[in-house]
């Protein structure tokens, strides 16, 4: 269950990082409904659909530039043409996320998908599947965190009480801010992890954040996940 490389995680399993501790666990490739436990907010999908909306404000459009280059041993410049950028530039891999009102400021490792589950991040760390779409870009961003661990709160902590409209800012390794805007929360059960809904695809840049919740049962883990959807900015 845990790889020489990393920690990795069985997504039925719903099993521990550290023995006694309670941790992340996703479920990557177990498809269900989405369903929400008992008054747990709206359901998955319609978060999935509500987040995928046009960004809040309209980014410039990509131009064509043509940048200023110095010629050798003349007074002058010359213009040079690059060629147009469709759809602009992707952005770099994440590298720090921001939520002022979870008390959130950590940095991001890039996870992947193993046969057994997805890598989970070192505490004091949250992770970014690598095999997904990068924040700022179309599709759905995924990052998972701690809720706690055997020493005390985990990085995620306080993400599943985040209110409509609380802002995320994810630093891209280029330096640049993709910021996004909380739009739900909801609580699944991780036999009905609503994989579509979470890794699907998405016409808009998405950002999802995954924890755990719900009941915890000793040696077994937390019963549910807490989905996190938040709306470009």
């Amino acid at each position: 269950m845990i790889s020489s490389a990393r920690r990795s995680w069985r997504g039925l399993a719903a099993a521990t990082l550290i023995p006694g501790a309670a941790a992340v666990a996703i479920v990557l490739l177990t498809a269900g409904d989405g369903r929400p436990s008992a008054a747990t907010g709206p359901s998955a999908p319609t978060l999935a659909r509500l987040a995928d909306l046009p960004p809040l404000r309209i980014p410039p459009q990509p131009r064509s530039l043509n940048p200023i280059v110095p010629v050798d041993g003349r007074l002058s410049v010359r213009v040079g043409r690059l060629e147009p950028l469709a759809g602009g530039i992707r952005p770099a891999p994440p590298g720090r996320i921001r939520i002022p009102a979870a008390d959130v400021d950590a940095g991001i490792e890039a996870v992947r998908a193993r046969r057994d589950g997805l890598e989970v991040p070192p505490p004091g760390w949250a992770g970014w599947y690598s095999g997904g779409a990068r924040p700022g870009e179309p599709g759905r961003a995924v990052v998972i965190g701690h809720l706690d661990t055997s020493d005390g709160p985990g990085v995620f902590e306080r993400v599943p009480s985040l209110d409509r409209g609380s802002r995320i800012d994810v630093t891209d390794g280029r330096g640049a801010v993709h910021s996004y805007r909380v739009v739900g929360v909801t609580r699944v059960r991780k036999r009905r992890f609503p994989t579509r809904a979470v890794y699907g695809h998405a016409r808009n840049s998405v950002l999802v954040l995954v924890t755990c919740g719900g009941p915890y049962v000793a040696g077994r883990g937390y019963r549910d996940n807490v989905l996190v959807y938040a709306r470009s900015a």
